[in-house]
């Protein structure tokens, strides 16, 4: 038994190192036929950035000085408005668009990239060393797990990737068989395009894919200066130009040719403005078209601030191709402060007396939850009034000609004595809260300081008697919309725009009291009398 046993066991070890030599000399033949496999890993979409050789020019882009990755200047509205103009580069584009590919190693690059959407299908053809076509394979984004492509091992291949961002269909190549001849006609569509070499070895290779646009595409913002009353009631029919029909692209080095001038230009699509918006964002605009220096932005007519203007023409936009650009347009209108306006400036410290506690203001004791007042008289304006806050604790409010300005008083404080805070940014940021755009915690109102030309806090009451609020939330930062929460809302004012209005700022005593700033009715004048 022992014996059998014994053979039993020998013949297993006979039968397992056979079994492995077998295994290993298939390998060997598969490695030795060429057998492997590469597995396309989809990184992303990239917009290249602007080369040296493609830089700005310093003068004339958008009627003023531009730099390589901005350009500005201004456009004329009316005798007292006009439009700031910033074209600039989209922050989240890559510094580089270089690729390195290998077979033992990942696609590297240091570049930013945003995900392709899911369900977009790209396909990836392969040519060999000599530019005869091999194969090629369909993907969908996010679709499961997406099987290989069967290659030889050793040998050196041309990979090209593109898309044009559909969920459908992808172009067929033209003249595909030879690469130097392969290309994709007319497509009118978010061309995206990747082409890399790489020399492939035994087992799986990682072939590592970012697309890159090859169209430009701009996103237009108008929005109103906070100085700016009344908002953005009507835009027709906005249409850049110039651009294409479509356009060619070559697989073998990605270059395109460009069919015909698309003569109506391409429109460029806002939101529905209902009663009235002060800023208002567009859907990506497509440019198909080579470097351009005279680009335009025409509006067939534009209501802003209660006023119509015809044909307006934002001039000489610097746009190459592949990248993606924000055009702000910010609305301003030229006042003057109508003399007769007054500066706010007390400080008061926490005192307690008798037992409670408040503040004591020009000798007499004010305790918590009573209003400390002051009043003076703006004169007639015909553009409204303007309040500049540059130093607040920790609330306000205001009456003009008997309204107040808000039904509750003005609370930026979360944990106030008197009242609940019923104050945030329009973006749902809020003082001692969330700052929706980093995550960060805003400081508290009071541990903020505004300048002159950077308030802190800004009321302004249009002609009409309409109010906007803005604040910034950073000493010195820039300026936020504002809306009021928790029950609290604005009162419409009668504003006078030819009699002395009287205005009184009145503010809830919740330990140290302090406002400090100025007021001051303004009046549109000429852009040509602003220095």
């Amino acid at each position: 038994m022992y014996q059998k046993s014994r053979s039993k066991v020998l013949l297993a070890i006979v039968a397992f190192v056979c079994m492995t030599a077998y295994s290993c000399k298939e390998t060997q033949d598969s490695v030795a036929n060429g057998e492997t496999v590469v597995k396309v890993n989809l990184l992303g979409v990239a917009n290249p950035t602007i080369s040296n050789d493609n830089a700005v020019s310093k003068k004339g882009k958008v009627g003023q000085e531009a730099t390589q990755s901005k350009q500005v200047g201004t456009v004329p509205f009316s005798s007292s408005g006009s439009f700031e103009v910033t074209l600039t580069t989209d922050p989240q584009s890559p510094a580089s668009d270089e690729l390195q590919l290998s077979a033992s190693n990942r696609a590297t690059t240091t570049t930013d990239r945003s995900p392709l959407d899911e369900n977009i299908k790209y396909k990836v053809l392969v040519y060999d060393v000599d530019g005869n076509y091999i194969t090629e394979k369909l993907y969908t984004n996010g679709v499961g797990d997406q099987d290989g492509i069967a290659l030889d091992a050793g040998k050196t291949y041309s990979f090209i990737a593109y898309s044009v961002n559909s969920t459908t269909s992808v172009p067929a190549v033209v003249d595909g068989s030879k690469l130097t001849e392969a290309s994709l006609k007319g497509i009118d569509s978010d061309l995206m395009y990747f082409s890399g070499k790489m020399t492939l070895t035994a087992g799986e290779n990682n072939l590592d894919v970012i697309l890159k646009h090859q169209y430009s595409q701009i996103v237009t913002r108008i929005k109103m200066s906070p100085n700016t009353t009344g908002s953005i009631t009507s835009i027709v029919t906005p249409i850049i130009n110039p651009t294409h029909v479509s356009a060619n692209l070559k697989l073998a080095d990605g270059s395109l040719t460009y069919n015909g001038l698309n003569k109506s230009g391409v429109n460029v699509v806002f939101p529905a403005l209902g009663k009235g918006l002060r800023e208002v964002t567009s859907l990506p605009t497509m440019l198909i078209h080579p470097n351009e220096s005279a680009g335009t932005l025409k509006f067939g007519s534009i209501t802003i601030d209660g006023e119509t203007k015809s044909n307006i023409v934002v001039p000489d936009l610097k746009v190459i191709p592949g990248q993606r650009y924000y055009l702000d347009l910010e609305f301003k209108t030229c006042t003057q402060n109508v003399e007769g306006g007054s500066g706010m400036n007390w400080s008061f410290a926490e005192r307690k007396q008798d037992g409670v506690v408040g503040i004591v203001a020009d000798g007499v004791f004010i305790p918590n939850g009573k209003a400390l007042e002051k009043t003076f008289t703006a004169p007639g304006a015909d553009y409204g009034f303007v309040f500049d806050i540059l130093q607040l604790d920790n609330s306000f409010n205001m009456e003009v000609n008997g309204v107040k300005l808000a039904k509750q008083e003005i609370q930026f404080q979360v944990d106030a004595i008197s009242s609940r805070q019923n104050i945030k940014f329009a973006d749902g940021s809020s003082f001692s809260g969330k700052n929706t755009e980093n995550g960060a915690t805003l400081s508290s109102i009071y541990g903020l300081k505004g300048t002159a030309l950077a308030p802190l806090v800004k009321v302004v009451i249009s002609r009409t008697g309409e109010v906007t609020m803005f604040a910034s939330k950073k000493s010195g930062g820039a300026l936020y919309p504002l809306v009021l929460s928790n029950g609290n809302s604005f009162n419409t004012f009668l504003w006078d725009g030819a009699k002395t209005n009287v205005v009184k700022v009145t503010q809830l005593v919740d330990g140290e009291t302090i406002i400090k700033g100025a007021g001051s009715g303004v009046k549109k004048v000429s852009c040509n009398l602003v220095k």
